[in-house]
């Protein structure tokens, strides 16, 4: 009997399948809503804030529901004439009821004796030497200067000073400025012609003038004294 063979080739074969869906893709989007806020009455819901705040003093806010803005402040009315006086936060130039032009007044200074207000400058200065400046109160001004005054021709002012002196008694380098009021007892009297010219004398050490650190040590009567004109000691007259 013969036998007939019968032969299998058996080979690896991989097999692929699509999935397919038939849903439709949509993109959605997000839609945001603003927050709103329901202010009672005394508040106001200001510009890029998340909840209602007290009304500020000399403003009205009369309360209502109100959407977050980034931009505008809702709730509250002005009063124009309280606003410099007023602090307020988150208030922005688009909704702001109002232009606002400053209105500026010059400082107004009052000089002591012996000071002036220079032109253009926004404070009292010490009067410059043989002018005389009696004080006062003066307006900031460009351009005027106020409360100086020169000394007449003859008469004499140190640094500093509301009075102007008929003379000078020069010790060196120093100069003690005379007057023809007798202030202190004792004093120092010089005598030039038929005129006596006073200094003033005190007992605590005292340089003769602001402009001086040197004394002018006397004796009168067994005590030491020392000789000084207004600028150092005494008030001018």
């Amino acid at each position: 009997m013969k036998h007939k063979w019968l032969l299998f080739l058996i080979m690896p074969i991989s097999a692929f399948a699509d999935m397919v869906c038939n849903t439709n893709i949509v993109r959605y989007n997000a839609f945001y809503e603003r927050n709103k806020y329901t202010c009672a009455h005394g508040q106001y819901l200001p510009a890029n804030t998340l909840g209602c705040v007290s009304c500020p003093t000399g403003f009205t806010c009369n309360g209502g529901t109100f959407e977050f803005n980034p931009d505008y402040f809702q709730g509250i009315d002005f009063n124009v004439q309280n606003i410099s006086n007023t602090q307020i936060n988150n208030i922005c130039s688009a909704n702001f009821p109002v232009k606002i032009v400053g209105l500026y007044e010059p400082n107004i200074h009052t000089c002591t004796p012996g000071y002036y207000l220079p032109a253009n400058v926004d404070e009292c200065v010490p009067c410059t030497q043989n002018n005389k400046c009696v004080g006062g109160t003066y307006t900031f001004n460009e351009t005027v200067t106020q409360g100086i005054t020169q000394c007449e021709s003859g008469t004499f002012a140190p640094t500093g000073s509301s009075i102007c002196y008929p003379h000078i008694l020069h010790v060196g380098d120093n100069n003690i400025y005379l007057k023809q009021t007798k202030q202190t007892t004792p004093s120092l009297n010089i005598r030039v012609g038929n005129d006596i010219f006073y200094a003033n004398m005190t007992t605590a050490p005292t340089y003769m003038s602001a402009n001086s650190e040197h004394y002018f040590k006397t004796v009168y009567n067994n005590e030491f004294y020392y000789v000084c004109d207004d600028t150092t000691c005494g008030n001018a007259e």
